[in-house]
């Protein structure tokens, strides 16, 4: 099983619409493709959150998140097969997760975080 599907295999929540809780770890595991994050969306407590995001595409890729159009964080450009690391600490509230090299937004690569 390659490392995406297993990543995929272990989401509780399953695909599609359904939204995937962080737990305990306080780390959150995302997987970059070309034009999808997954997951989508997610779920996590206020406060300190470690986004691990995992390029398996074949073109580079970053992460941001952004609430209300402001940036609270983002990567470094994440070159095909790497991983990068985002540690953030939250209050409450809606962030948009998304990669934003090139047109990558536009063409579905984004998701919703809310923070409770």
């Amino acid at each position: 099983m390659t490392a995406f599907a297993a990543l995929v295999a272990c989401a509780p929540s399953g695909c599609g619409g359904s939204t995937q809780s962080v737990g305990r770890s306080r780390m959150l595991h995302l997987a970059l493709t070309e034009y999808r994050i997954d997951p989508q969306k997610v779920r996590a407590r206020v406060g300190k959150l470690t986004i691990v995001v995992h390029n398996y595409g074949r073109r580079t890729h970053d992460l941001v998140v952004t609430a209300h159009g402001q940036n609270v964080g983002k990567t470094a450009p994440i070159w095909p097969g790497n991983t990068s690391r985002l540690v953030l600490t939250l209050p409450a509230g809606n962030y948009t997760i998304a990669s934003t090299i090139l047109s990558d937004r536009t063409l579905g690569e984004y998701g919703t975080l809310t923070v409770r």
